[in-house]
């Protein structure tokens, strides 16, 4: 996906409505590095989460309400970090 898409793709589909899909997440945790990603309604976005930003006790709620306002800020800056095929 090039990062003119990605970025359509984040101004479209990143932005949080309430009560709809868009505010729905799931977290899981890497294997390769510490940290966390969180994903939403849509498959192609998907927040990295470090441990340095929470607490050291964070719990999956805590985590995925971070990705959820992390991915809310990418979707008014509409800047793309990483883009894999």
């Amino acid at each position: 996906m090039p990062s003119t898409q990605a970025v359509a793709l984040l101004r479209i589909e990143g932005k949080i409505k309430a009560g709809s899909a868009s505010g729905d997440f799931s977290v899981s945790s890497l294997k390769e590095l510490p940290g966390w990603v969180v994903m939403f309604h849509r498959p192609e976005i998907l927040t990295y989460v470090s441990p340095d930003e929470v607490t050291r006790h964070a719990n999956e709620l805590e985590i995925g309400l971070l990705g959820r306002a992390k991915r809310q800020r990418d979707s008014e800056v509409l800047e793309v970090v990483h883009i894999e095929n």
